[in-house]
């Protein structure tokens, strides 16, 4: 009997669900605005579940979150962004349908998604960094996905950063709050609001704030590069996929902060291309990994 997936992409913006073949064709997909059923998620899905569910053996229904989640407990733990999707509710829901449900973050699933595209040896080990409204990163070594002991890994735009100096009395100022795609909007508003914001980066680019911006990126790319010395790297997100945004550069400022000349010499950048459904995709991979992970 063929196999079938549900794929949910829970994003900021949107929910998007899909449901997926074995060969990664998405059959039918529904899009929702998340604000307004961040609430009553647990209800829309279930619903776009009971219209397929009859007619097609699906196995696994897979939802990428952006924030942490506890797959032990089904649990949606924290979600800065929309509070409301945060609960217990999901393993009622895999009771419910009699379904597994699997759980994760929605940057690792970009990740599974285009290490897949881009057709990455699954035995590669990949890093993915994604600048968009926020700073997200996926870490994947060897052919598993890397999500610490409790499934916070990759929360580079959260780790400290001390560009306008230390902080000795309170938590550190973050890299989100300096490298992001908010940021960017208050850096056009606060010093360039007379340039159109689509060429910030041509217009401005040698400006303190510019360059700023692109080395505090750059630098940190190639902390963890170091770090984890992994030379196969994913770069996406509205920011960096933008016409305007300096790539060639940004590739220098990571390879003359590199410690190792093997890392430099082997090192290889790949650009993810903005597509709506890759989120429901990267689930059903993500899914049919764990899967034969776990069922063995």
């Amino acid at each position: 009997m063929e196999k079938y997936y549900i794929g949910i992409d829970v994003g900021g913006t949107n929910v998007r669900m899909g449901l997926v073949d074995e060969k990664n064709n998405i059959l039918f997909e529904e899009k929702h605005k998340s604000q307004p059923i961040a609430h009553k998620l647990d209800e829309v899905v279930k619903d776009f579940v009971n219209k397929y569910k009859n007619d097609y053996h699906i196995v696994a229904i897979s939802m990428g979150f952006p924030g942490l989640v506890d797959q032990e407990t089904r649990a949606v733990i924290d979600t800065p962004n929309i509070r409301a999707l945060e609960g217990n509710y999901l393993m009622k829901l895999e009771q419910e349908l009699n379904i597994p449900i699997i759980l994760g973050n929605d940057v690792n699933y970009l990740l599974m998604y285009d290490a897949e595209y881009f057709n990455i040896n699954p035995k590669q080990s990949v890093l993915g960094f994604y600048l968009g409204t926020g700073f997200g990163n996926a870490i994947r070594i060897k052919d598993e996905l890397y999500q610490g002991d409790n499934g916070a890994a990759g929360e580079i735009g959260h780790v400290p950063q001390y560009l306008n100096g230390i902080n000795y009395n309170d938590k550190q100022s973050d890299l989100e709050s300096y490298v992001s795609g908010f940021k960017l909007v208050e850096i056009h508003k606060k010093h360039f609001n007379q340039t159109p914001f689509e060429r910030l980066f041509i217009d401005h680019f040698d400006s303190k704030e510019i360059q700023d911006y692109l080395h505090l990126l750059g630098f940190y790319i190639a902390a963890e590069i170091t770090i984890l010395d992994i030379a196969t790297i994913i770069l996406g997100g509205g920011v960096i996929m933008s016409e305007q945004f300096p790539r060639e550069y940004l590739e220098k400022i990571v390879k003359r902060n590199l410690h190792a000349k093997v890392t430099v010499d082997k090192l290889k950048f790949y650009y993810a291309e903005s597509q709506a459904n890759s989120g429901i995709l990267g689930a059903t991979i993500y899914a049919k990994n764990y899967l034969s992970k776990n069922q063995k």
